[in-house]
C-alpha cells in the first residue's frame, strides 16, 4: 500500500467520525425546546411504515382471493392450472420477444423462430407443463403456510422467516427433483434410440450447482451425450421457465416478508432518531461529544501532513 493510499484509507473513517461528532454537537448545544418539537415530530411521523404493512396485508388478501383459504379450497383447481398457463406463456412471450428484439441479424418483424425454441415449446406443453403445474401447486400450498405463520406468530417472528425459508428451499427441492427426471428420462431414451450397445452414464444429481443455469431464461441449458455413434443433444426442456413459474408463485410471499421487513427497518429508523435526539441534549453526551470532536482533529493532524507530504513529492 503506498502512502497516497494510506491517507485517502484514514481519511475516510476520520470523515465520518467528525461528521458524527459534529452534528452531536450541533444537536446537543440546541436549546431543549427545539429538540422537544424534533421528537414531538419523529414521533407522529410514521416514515411509510404503515404503507408497508398495508402492501404486506394487500399481498396475503390477493392470494386468499385467487387461490383460497385452505389446501382443500375447490377454487384452486381452476386457479392453479389458469396462472400456470398464463404464467408460462408470459415467459415465453418475453422470451420471443428478445430473440426478435436482439437475435434479430436480418431486421425484419416476421422471422422464423429458432428450431431449439420451437422444440422447447413443444417438450413443454406436451410434458414440462405437468411438472410445472405439480410444482407450482407445491409453492402455493407452501406459501399458504407461511402466510398463515406469519399472521398467527406475527411476520416479524422468526417462525415465520423459518416457514419461509423452508417453503423456498422444498419448492426448489422438487422443482430440482422435476429437473433431474426430464434429464434421465432423455438421456435414457437418446441411448435407447441411437447408441443402445452403449452403456448408460451416471447422471449426477447435483441442484446447487444447476442453480445459475435455471436462471437464465433466454440461454435454457442443453445436455451434450457423447456415444459411439458421435455426439448428440436432445434435451430442449426449458427449465428456466418450469423454475419462474415456481417462483412467480411465491411472489406473494416474498412482497409480504419484504414489506414488513421495511415496514420494521423504518420503525427502527424511527425509534433510533428518536433515542438520538433525547440523547444528545444531555451534558455528559455533549461533553464527551466535543472531547471526541478534539480528538479526531488531533488525530488527523498527522494525516494531513502527510497527505500535504505526497502532494509536495509529487509536484
Amino acid at each position: 500500500m503506498t502512502i497516497a493510499e494510506f491517507v485517502a484509507l484514514m481519511m475516510v473513517p476520520i470523515t465520518v467520525l467528525a461528521t458524527a461528532t459534529g452534528v452531536f454537537i450541533g444537536v446537543g448545544l440546541g436549546t431543549k425546546k427545539n429538540r422537544l418539537e424534533t421528537v414531538r415530530i419523529l414521533k407522529a411521523h410514521t416514515f411509510g411504515a404503515k404503507r408497508f404493512e398495508k402492501l404486506a396485508q394487500l399481498w396475503s388478501s390477493y392470494f386468499e382471493i385467487i387461490f383460497g383459504l385452505n389446501v382443500l379450497n375447490k377454487r384452486q383447481w381452476l386457479t392453479i392450472p389458469l396462472f400456470t398457463v398464463i404464467v408460462s406463456a408470459g415467459f415465453f412471450a418475453t422470451w420471443v420477444a428478445y430473440i426478435y428484439i436482439f437475435k434479430n441479424q436480418a431486421g425484419t418483424l416476421f422471422v422464423p423462430l429458432p428450431l431449439t425454441m420451437k422444440q422447447a415449446a413443444h417438450d413443454f406443453y406436451t410434458k414440462g407443463i405437468f411438472a410445472t403445474l405439480v410444482i407450482v401447486a407445491c409453492a402455493i400450498q407452501l406459501t399458504r403456510f407461511s402466510i398463515r405463520a406469519g399472521k398467527k406468530s406475527g411476520y416479524c417472528s422468526a417462525r415465520f422467516y423459518v416457514a419461509v425459508i423452508f417453503c423456498i428451499a422444498a419448492t426448489y427441492f422438487v422443482f430440482s427433483i422435476a429437473v433431474y427426471f426430464f434429464r434421465v428420462e432423455d438421456m435414457v431414451r437418446l441411448y435407447a434410440e441411437l447408441a443402445p450397445n452403449d452403456p448408460l452414464p451416471v447422471m449426477p444429481y447435483a441442484p446447487l450447482s444447476n442453480m445459475a443455469s435455471s436462471l437464465s431464461l433466454f440461454q435454457p441449458p442443453t445436455t451434450i451425450h457423447v456415444t459411439s455413434q458421435g455426439w448428440f443433444t436432445t434435451y430442449f426442456m426449458p427449465e428456466p421457465l418450469i423454475f419462474y413459474c415456481a417462483a412467480t408463485a411465491q411472489v406473494s410471499l416474498l412482497g409480504v416478508a419484504v414489506s414488513y421487513q421495511i415496514a420494521m427497518a423504518l420503525e427502527k429508523l424511527k425509534s433510533t432518531s428518536i433515542g438520538f435526539i433525547k440523547m444528545a441534549g444531555t451534558p455528559k453526551t455533549n461533553a464527551a461529544s466535543v472531547v471526541a470532536f478534539i480528538m479526531i482533529g488531533l488525530l488527523a493532524i498527522p494525516v494531513m501532513v502527510l497527505a500535504i507530504g505526497v502532494i509536495v513529492a509529487g509536484e
